[in-house]
């Protein structure tokens, strides 16, 4: 797939509208819909799906006036910051891991409560981080509690990118290897696994009912 879009902000694995627009001082929304990177926006689809070398238009910061009394002290939250984090937790047979506390951490900042009864965790994160470190305590016979697992906080590749499979299998827990975008023997084993456990033909290798299926439990 060849990059995409003009500009001056050429894309870096990890980028993501969201983290451009923290970066630069600007909402996400308004830098997704600025003319300019309207072809940017028709190849992508979604802002938080960006690939490495494509370019983002960033416009100078337009000042915005806002009446207010003086002598007061007042106070101006920053739309779209933080973003949200989400991550299902889901064993090897499909079951998912209800009621368990979680502990995120990520740049200075900690973030814990529990998974939902579709084991979902959801939190809100600074958009501008890229790498986190997650602890859940399963409590569950043989299974380690906590369990510590290194989550990319970073935008994700498209599907149609082995990457971005990968990405999606190291959240749900499948894959610990690099994020290659390469077909290697873990790569293989960790798509096997998950074939697996969504009851799916296994064959090692992605094929369309493989990421729709990924799709589905990753929830994007």
């Amino acid at each position: 797939m060849e990059p995409a879009g003009e500009g001056d902000w050429v894309v870096e694995s990890g980028d993501s509208m969201a983290s451009i627009a923290g970066a630069t001082g600007h909402f996400a929304d308004t830098l997704w819909n600025v003319a300019a990177n309207a072809a940017l926006k028709e190849a992508r689809q979604d802002g938080e799906i960006l690939l490495p070398g494509d370019r983002v238009t960033v416009p100078p910061i337009e000042p915005k006036q806002v009446a207010a009394a003086t002598g007061r002290r007042h106070v101006f939250k920053r739309k779209g910051v933080p973003v949200k984090f989400t991550l299902v937790l889901v064993d090897d047979e499909g079951v998912f891991f209800a009621g368990k506390k979680y502990e995120l951490v990520a740049g200075d900042k900690t973030y814990s409560g529990e998974s939902d009864d579709a084991g979902k965790i959801e939190c809100f994160v600074d958009p501008t981080s890229r790498e986190g470190e997650l602890k859940v305590w399963l409590d569950e016979p043989g299974l380690p509690s906590p369990w510590t697992h290194s989550v990319n906080l970073g935008a994700l590749y498209p599907l149609e990118h082995l990457v971005g499979v990968q990405q999606r299998l190291a959240n749900l827990g499948f894959y610990t290897g690099e994020l290659n975008g390469e077909l290697t023997p873990e790569t293989a084993a960790a798509i096997s696994a998950f074939q697996a456990a969504q009851q799916i033909a296994v064959t090692g290798a992605v094929d369309d009912a493989t990421r729709a299926k990924v799709a589905e439990v990753h929830k994007a």
